[in-house]
């Protein structure tokens, strides 16, 4: 799937530019009906993240500040496609077009058609296909109803720690702290939600001969200033690019906490409201002590039973 959003995004990144708008956002992407799910979420928080990570001649507005945008001035995502309120959307946060979709399950496949609208018009200027299988994850993705957080009433929880679900393990951000030096501490907890069966992890990092290496991980704040990190700044966990040897375990039902340093020059702007996380793990959903003790190394592939899964979190930023 996640190979398949990327190229979306590159096809729709072309058309974009093509049509010379300077800004544009991301809807979450729904049904054929207008429905919301998990789904439309992941996919317009991925397509975000491919657009700025593409470095395009134009800005993209972060999601949390649409929302924000949209709360003040009374206004739906939905009723986007309306000229009037794409005119004011455009006019209140200097929005030219708009990226909207629709996410159509055909048999054992996901259909996703994605359209580029004017702001000005609500015209379709641009639009773009993809196809992907629809595997466990996500039929489970497509089958839970949008969360949504727009407003908070006193004596309601807090907002509950991003999280992503990835087979049996889940991969929570607990906390971001400003270091004194002017980095920043992710902490992350992983959980093994398996009763029997031992999960391996490791942060998946480039074609690299000599440490630090470059994690494929990133954040992004909405106005696209990039963190950047390496593997000299993880603890709890290690990288790896094809030797099973930095694995970690954790226990059936049990968890490990892990920590990344990201740093960023020249700070970042209070006005931001949130950070989007993305990164590559690798994963071992049913390890045990022997798995590899016959394996001969193999630079050119993953260990047997490994896969690189990708994680995209919308951390929000207290104000």
């Amino acid at each position: 799937m996640d190979t398949e959003l990327t190229k979306l995004t590159e096809d729709l990144a072309a058309k974009v530019t093509t049509n010379g708008s300077k800004k544009i956002t991301v809807l979450d992407l729904t049904d054929l009906q207008g429905g919301s799910s998990e789904l439309g979420k992941y996919i317009a928080e991925q397509l975000t993240v491919d657009f700025v990570m593409s470095k395009r001649d134009f800005a993209v507005l972060d999601r949390a500040n649409l929302k924000s945008i949209l709360a003040e001035h009374k206004l739906t995502a939905t009723g986007l496609v309306d000229p009037e309120n794409a005119k004011q959307l455009g006019k209140f946060a200097g929005v030219d077009a708009l990226i909207i979709g629709n996410i159509i399950p055909i048999g054992s496949n996901i259909n996703l058609t994605v359209k580029i609208i004017t702001t000005e018009t609500a015209e379709v200027v641009g639009a773009a296909k993809a196809k992907f299988k629809a595997d466990d994850t996500v039929q489970q993705f497509l089958s839970q109803p949008a969360k949504t957080s727009d407003s908070t009433e006193v004596g309601q929880q807090e907002t509950p720690n991003p999280t992503k679900q990835i087979g049996n393990l889940c991969v929570v951000l607990n906390s971001l702290t400003g270091l004194n030096d002017g980095t920043y501490l992710l902490g992350i907890t992983f959980q093994n939600k398996n009763s029997k069966n031992k999960i391996a992890v490791a942060m998946y990092h480039d074609v690299c001969y000599m440490p630090p290496c470059s994690l494929r991980t990133s954040m992004v704040a909405g106005d696209g200033t990039q963190f950047q990190c390496n593997d000299s700044g993880l603890t709890g966990i290690q990288s790896t690019r094809f030797s099973p040897v930095p694995l970690t375990e954790v226990d059936s039902n049990g968890e490990i906490k892990a920590s990344v340093k990201f740093f960023v020059r020249g700070g970042i702007s209070q006005a931001i409201k949130s950070l989007t996380f993305q990164s590559e793990i690798v994963v071992n959903q049913n390890y045990n002590a022997h798995a590899y003790d016959n394996y001969r190394l193999d630079q050119n592939s993953l260990p047997p039973g490994c896969k690189v899964e990708n994680v995209v979190l919308e951390i929000p930023l207290s104000k």
